[in-house]
Formats: C-alpha cells, structure tokens, sequence
C-alpha cells in the first residue's frame, strides 16, 4: 500500500493538474508487477539515475511544501527491496515517466 500511495503522490505532484495517470497490476510468472505512468514532463537522464536517492529532488528550486522532501522514490525502493523485489524508472525529457515495480509472489 505504501508503495502505490508514494508512487501515484509522486505522479500527481510532478505533472500538471488534468494530467493522465495510469497503474496497473498484473501476474508476470513468479512476480506481481505494478506500474505507474504518467503523461508528465519527465525526467532527463541524469534525474532517472538519481531518481531512487534519498532527498534527490529533480528540480531544486521545488520547495518542500511544493515539491516533497524528496524521499518517495527511494522509499518505494527501499520497501520493494525488502521484499526482494526491484524498483525500475523509465522517463525521457517530455515523454512522461513510468515506474515498474516487481515483486516476487509468495509460494
């Protein structure tokens, strides 16, 4: 639950109101996969590396009452990982972001 919240907060923070948002769940073999993307400005290269670092904000002129404290993503990362899953960011400048989380079912 944590992780959809943070991940769908962060979409709504970082796009323009009226912006689409889309997540979706699925069975990929032994995992459970969820994605959320959006149709926001995305990320240059060097944001989507950092993406998943404690209190890296893309841009540095959002406040933290604006922008967040910077901590979503790597919460997301930090939680998937405990679970023995990963965390992945697809993004380029003007062509949204989409974060695909994989999580291995229980047996």
């Amino acid at each position: 639950r944590q992780v959809l919240a943070n991940l769908v907060g962060n979409a709504l923070v970082h796009t323009e109101p009226g912006t689409p948002v889309a997540v979706s769940a699925l069975r990929d073999g032994d995992h459970a996969v969820l994605t959320v993307a959006d149709e926001g400005p995305g990320m240059t290269p060097e944001a989507a590396e950092r993406a998943f670092e404690r209190f890296y904000r893309a841009d540095p002129s959002r406040s933290r009452h604006r922008g967040g404290s910077g901590l979503g993503l790597s919460i997301v990362d930090a939680v998937v990982a405990a679970h023995g899953g990963t965390a992945a960011v697809d993004t380029a400048p003007g062509a949204g972001t989409r974060v695909t989380v994989r999580l291995p079912l229980g047996g």
